[in-house]
């Protein structure tokens, strides 16, 4: 059996893109991490634009804090039309070290080079990091396709999705992958609310809206890291993974997952590589067999969505040539 959730313990439930007071989110990092801790988190990590924080004080036995930032610079107008937004390209970092971290702030330009360059400079330092929401930054296929280096890869954005209607990006993700590219599937809340005047939550409750789940053998930070860099984890906006794994003597893929419409496998194809549908969100099982789309497929990974349109992204898997 080959299992493509690779398990290696418990699964633990984290958002590892948020913000506070420190830049422009409108919660203390005190109040940001209690709501993620009383709202069955164990894991989270506050990125603030251009601020690189720790907040051990937060952990607790079963709440870990992850340190990171949000390198949100890299940006520049459009020479031929400055009217136009801004191009613009967003990347979190997370130390693997955070007593050895030193963080380097970001090129302030809008260069895939430059940017290349800042990236494979962080992660000789010991740094973690993903692009973020590239259809919430308009960034352009040919770009998104020539960065290098990130170790994961923002299929779903909460925030972009809830007020903007454009935080899905398992296409943009799809087409990095298709180019030879490799990165891990995350989703993340990206929160920045706060709460009223009279103590309630604001219209804008960006919280608790994606998430990945991580399976690691305890809760400590060196097992975060290389839960991460192993690709532990799957990515959601509501749906479960219970099991995804490969039969190897009958050569197929079994999924099993909370209740759904659709379990669809995807590869590099317009065309899915396999597809089971359910009566409205009563579907929790399906087989897929593996020799055709072995055939035709370098890749695959499952993706499995409710009627509501939320959805389990899994990690891409690679058939050995």
């Amino acid at each position: 059996m080959i299992d493509l959730l690779k398990k290696n313990g418990p699964f633990f439930k984290a958002n590892l893109h948020t913000h506070t007071t420190v830049s422009d989110g409108r919660m203390s990092p005190e109040e940001r991490a209690k709501w993620y801790r009383e709202n069955g988190y164990n894991i989270l990590a506050i990125t603030d634009h251009c601020k690189y924080r720790q907040y051990p004080e937060f952990s607790t036995e079963n709440f870990l804090m992850v340190p990171g930032v949000e390198a949100t610079k890299m940006y520049c107008l459009d020479p031929k039309n400055p009217k136009l937004k801004y191009y613009l390209c967003h990347i979190n970092f997370w130390p693997k070290d955070p007593e050895t971290a030193v963080y380097e702030p970001e090129p302030e330009v809008y260069d895939i080079g430059e940017i290349n360059a800042y990236i494979a400079r962080m992660k000789k330092a010991g740094w973690l990091c993903s692009l973020n929401h590239p259809s919430w930054s308009y960034m352009q296929t040919a770009d998104v396709n020539q960065i290098r280096g990130v170790d994961a890869f923002e299929v779903y954005n909460h925030v972009s999705q809830y007020l903007d209607n454009k935080g899905i990006d398992n296409v943009y993700y799809t087409m990095y992958l298709k180019s030879g590219n490799f990165a891990y599937a995350v989703a993340a809340d990206d929160a920045h609310c706060g709460y009223t005047e009279d103590g309630e939550l604001e219209a804008s409750m960006d919280m608790g809206g994606g998430w990945i789940m991580i399976s690691m053998p305890k809760l400590g930070h060196k097992e975060f890291v290389d839960a991460f860099e192993n690709g532990r984890f799957y990515a959601s906006s509501g749906p479960e993974f219970k099991e995804c794994y490969i039969d190897e003597e009958r050569d197929v893929l079994v999924v099993e997952c909370s209740p759904v419409h659709v379990i669809s496998v995807k590869g590099v194809h317009t065309v899915r590589a396999g597809r089971a549908i359910g009566h409205g969100d009563d579907l929790t099982y399906a087989e897929f067999p593996l020799e055709t789309i072995r055939e035709r497929e370098p890749f695959i990974r499952v993706e499995a969505f409710r009627t509501d349109g939320k959805c389990a992204y899994g990690q891409p898997y690679y058939f050995e040539k």
